[in-house]
């Protein structure tokens, strides 16, 4: 058994099984996560599979195979129903089943939930125009579906308590989670933004929820890369979140100054620089807008 540790702070487990005696299969890999951002280990699980395969190991992290049923995820919560409906409706029941699991108060239905809709809101995992409306929508202000609401609530929940739930606090097992539900929720945050920003519809997003991002998300996103020594993993989302918000509209540009962003990342672009790459190069480009704009 190898124990294994990368830059981004992923720590997972290699284990080699020989075949029996009388059975000519090869040898058995498996690697198991132990910490660390789900994103990057699948990343890092396929280069040793490839590997082990012998397919060699460049390979990027686009090509990442993973493959979410929602049908199925909704089935896992007793809420599985097989209808013919227009793609307009499939993403809103989509939504619905990933927000009923945030509602429940299992942890690991929870964390299905989170994994569900970052492979929604991803154009390298879905359709890129199903990816694109899917972020419009959990970003949308919307008073008759409270789908995106539910879903902003439960993050800034996680990142402003640590906790999805009140009373999950305190248990060891239970505060694992909550890590990894809060890295998912910051990897949600950030495949969003970005993909609003690339597709030119951050702008309209920002507008459209700007109360939401100055009084919960901004705060709370600086908060994050203050912590980037402590949680190298979330920090890294955060910062791309500051920026590519801070890209898209001079009023978010102004707000994380005002809340002590540049400082917090050269923090984290120090740490980065020495403990963790993808962090310091996250940070690059935040820094650059608010050192040029203040």
């Amino acid at each position: 058994m190898a124990k294994c540790s990368t830059l981004d702070y992923v720590r997972f487990r290699v284990r080699l099984f020989a075949p029996r005696k009388n059975e000519d299969e090869g040898t058995i890999v498996e690697v198991q996560k132990r910490r660390g951002d789900t994103i990057s280990f699948l990343r890092d699980c396929r280069a040793i599979l490839n590997a082990a395969e012998g397919d060699g190991v460049d390979v990027p992290s686009e090509a990442v195979p993973v493959h979410i049923d929602f049908d199925m995820a909704s089935a896992m919560a007793g809420e599985l129903k097989m209808e013919e409906e227009s793609g307009e409706d499939i993403l809103t029941k989509e939504i619905g089943s990933a927000v009923g699991l945030i509602l429940r108060d299992e942890l690991d239905l929870n964390i299905m939930a989170f994994e569900c809709l970052i492979a929604l809101v991803d154009p390298l995992r879905t359709l890129p125009d199903v990816a694109l409306n899917a972020c419009k929508a959990i970003v949308a202000n919307d008073t008759k579906d409270t789908s995106a609401s539910e879903i902003r609530g439960a993050i800034a929940a996680l990142l402003r308590n640590g906790a999805l739930h009140e009373d999950d606090k305190g248990n060891a097992i239970i505060s694992d989670f909550n890590e990894t539900l809060r890295n998912l929720s910051l990897c949600l945050l950030s495949k969003i933004f970005a993909n609003l920003l690339d597709k030119e519809c951050l702008e309209t997003a920002i507008q459209d929820n700007i109360e939401w991002l100055l009084e919960t998300l901004i705060p709370s996103l600086v908060d994050v890369v203050r912590s980037a020594k402590d949680r190298p993993h979330d920090a890294l989302y955060a910062a791309e979140c500051l920026s590519n918000l801070a890209c898209a509209s001079k009023v978010l540009l102004r707000c994380a100054d005002e809340e002590g962003a540049l400082y917090a990342l050269k923090e984290a672009k120090a740490f980065g620089s020495t403990h963790h790459s993808s962090l310091a190069n996250a940070t690059e480009k935040g820094i650059s807008m608010l050192e040029s704009h203040f």
